[in-house]
């Protein structure tokens, strides 16, 4: 009898334990299917509001996966006691895990409190809360693992032991392939053997899986990974396509998508289809990680390297490449102390257990690796507060030129409008006694003769009179004739559109860090003059826009004549910039441009890629 009482309050714990979480267990089922709808179905229906609450947290965070801000996710206003459900206390850690390895920079408690949970599972002994524990570390060791680290491996030897729905046994197959193909090439023959009969039972989850189900993006990957090893790169690039298709819409597979279009654009980089590259890059910039962007670049910029060194844009992907190791650099550092904090985890825990010779001498290698760290950072310090005064320096520099030249604009601006004014009033001075001097004098012999016609005494003499009167307006005709086409032959009828512009990238080119070249084709003659200082005009302001905003040191007028079209392109080697934001608010004054040239019948194009610079083209009809 005191037998059969022992075992029952020996059992009795567990029995309360699989009633409370009951719920819970088919939640984290249908999170492992991806099927999130189902688990906040199966949230909605614990009664424990406590417990309810922490369910939907934990599947907004695994659905979002760091995608929207964290501020989404509120803590809850009650404190917990010891007294509190123990799967309360168990979500609690596994949600503050989840949550500091998406939105904190270090990770420093994701570990720390996957690590908790995972001891409250084996406390609670519940298959359900321990699968789910190894699959935080899973997700924590994919997110940061780092190169040559076996850390992963006591976590998936433990899973393996575990009784597995079928769904388990596909994830421990797709975190071995991660975690072996994440391991430095080339593979001893032992782990090639094991890795390629892992990656045979893809082609079976593929088959059996629904075909909309968001777990085929994983074993998408993984084939398109396989066959990047064995240089089959048509299905390299299929499977690669299918994940960026498979994926779409889900915030969770972000980081499945971004790393699809690295490959992508590598792989299309190597075939020599730029074009194509270009667009993989392009949808990569789209998929950055918003809160891992350090990441994210460091990647980004790397492949970017390979793309332009492939094009032979060598100086491009020098720019990519130094931004990359920058990045890697920091991200280097960051995994120390992600390593750092794990061991730092597992030490305490064996603390708890042991205190033998070998913890002391992880403790010392721990305190050494410290004091390296604590190096780094002081090393660092110093490094960041020189290259901060530099920038500080550097940007007076560039305030003090952008001054100089906004100063030389507008005293040229100034000048050209005083030349201008001065050669109005002389053009009015030359017309008015043209005037009176020659076409005045004319209509005066012209009124004389009129008078002599209508006179009744010189009538015999008509004929004569009326030649005489017919050839005095023919010549005060092509006088006025020849007014109009001198007053038509332009405010700077000396100089002229292709001189003025010449002159004008001389002056500017002097007396600042940018080099302006002008080039012209089929400029052989003049145009008519209000259409010259229209595009003498625009080519200052886009001029100007180049000093002012795209920081080049280089730009290129060319000014083209075809038969009936006036081509005039300015490009430059700038920072560029989001062509979508040109607005009739905006400061550049590209969109003042564009109604100008659209007044004259014209177009203008305009292109502008980030750190490459800016191109605009504008065609102009000449009838």
């Amino acid at each position: 009898m005191r037998t059969q009482i022992g075992l029952l309050l020996f059992l009795l714990p567990c029995l309360l334990l699989a009633k409370e979480t009951e719920n819970l267990e088919s939640l984290l089922l249908n999170l492992e299917k991806f099927e999130f709808n189902e688990a906040r179905r199966n949230a909605l229906v614990e009664k424990d509001h406590r417990i309810r609450f922490e369910m939907l947290k934990l599947v907004d965070i695994l659905y979002y996966e760091g995608q929207i801000d964290s501020t989404t996710f509120k803590v809850s206003d009650e404190k917990f006691t010891n007294s509190a459900p123990n799967v309360l206390i168990w979500l609690q850690s596994l949600n503050g895990g989840y949550l500091s390895l998406f939105y904190k920079g270090a990770k420093g408690d994701a570990y720390k409190k996957m690590h908790r949970a995972y001891q409250l599972a084996q406390e609670f002994q519940n298959p359900a809360l321990i699968k789910a524990s190894l699959f935080a570390f899973f997700k924590y060791y994919n997110y940061e693992l780092i190169y040559k680290s076996d850390s992963f491996e006591p976590h998936l030897k433990h899973f393996e032991t575990l009784n597995k729905e079928k769904i388990d046994e596909l994830w421990l197959t797709i975190y071995q392939l991660i975690f072996y193909s994440k391991k430095p090439y080339p593979f001893s023959k032992e782990t090639d053997q094991e890795y390629y009969k892992l990656s045979e039972r893809l082609d079976e989850y593929e088959s059996s899986l629904d075909t909309k189900s968001p777990v085929l993006a994983y074993v998408f990957y993984e084939k398109a990974v396989k066959y990047t090893i064995e240089k089959d790169f048509d299905n390299c690039s299929k499977y690669f396509n299918k994940v960026i298709t498979q994926a779409s819409g889900f915030p969770f597979l972000r980081y499945q998508r971004f790393n699809s279009c690295l490959r992508l654009l590598d792989l299309e980089s190597k075939r020599k289809r730029f074009s194509l590259a270009r667009v993989y890059y392009e949808m990569a910039r789209k998929e950055i990680n918003v809160n891992d962007t350090l990441r994210s670049n460091a990647d980004l910029n790397m492949y970017a390297s390979f793309f332009y060194g492939a094009i032979d844009r060598y100086d491009s992907a020098y720019l990519f490449l130094k931004k990359a190791y920058t990045e890697d650099a920091m991200l280097n550092y960051k995994t120390n102390l992600i390593e750092i904090n794990r061991l730092n985890v597992e030490l305490q825990t064996q603390e708890k257990e042991n205190s033998n010779l070998q913890l002391r001498q992880n403790r010392n290698w721990l305190l050494s690796a410290l004091g390296g760290v604590a190096l780094l950072l002081v090393a660092s310090y110093f490094a960041y507060a020189n290259q901060r005064t530099k920038n500080e320096i550097q940007a007076q520099e560039k305030k003090v030129q952008a001054m100089k030249l906004e100063k030389v604009l507008k005293d040229q601006e100034i000048f050209g409008i005083d030349a201008m004014l001065e050669g109005q009033e002389k053009e009015r001075l030359r017309m008015a006694s043209d005037l009176h001097d020659n076409l005045g004098g004319l209509l005066a012999a012209v009124k004389l003769h009129l008078q002599s016609l209508t006179s009744k005494k010189n009538f015999m003499g008509s004929d004569h009179a009326l030649n005489r009167t017919e050839a005095l307006l023919e010549e005060a005709y092509q006088q006025v004739r020849g007014m109009a086409h001198a007053g038509n032959a332009g405010v700077n009828a000396q100089e002229g559109l292709l001189p003025a512009i010449k002159n004008f990238a001389t002056k500017v080119s002097i007396l600042n860090r940018l080099t302006i070249d002008v080039q012209e084709h089929g400029m052989n003659s003049r145009l008519e003059n209000s259409l010259e200082i229209s595009i003498f005009r625009i080519t200052q302001e886009l001029i100007t826009n180049v000093i002012k905003h795209a920081h080049a040191n280089a730009a290129v007028i060319h000014l083209t004549q075809y038969e009936d079209t006036i081509n005039l392109m300015v490009e430059d080697n700038g920072v560029g910039f989001d062509i979508s934001q040109i607005k009739p608010s905006a400061g550049m004054g590209l969109h003042s441009i564009q109604r100008k040239i659209e007044n004259l019948g014209g177009r203008v194009t305009i292109d502008s890629i980030a750190q490459k610079g800016t191109t605009v083209i504008i065609d102009i009809p000449l009838t």
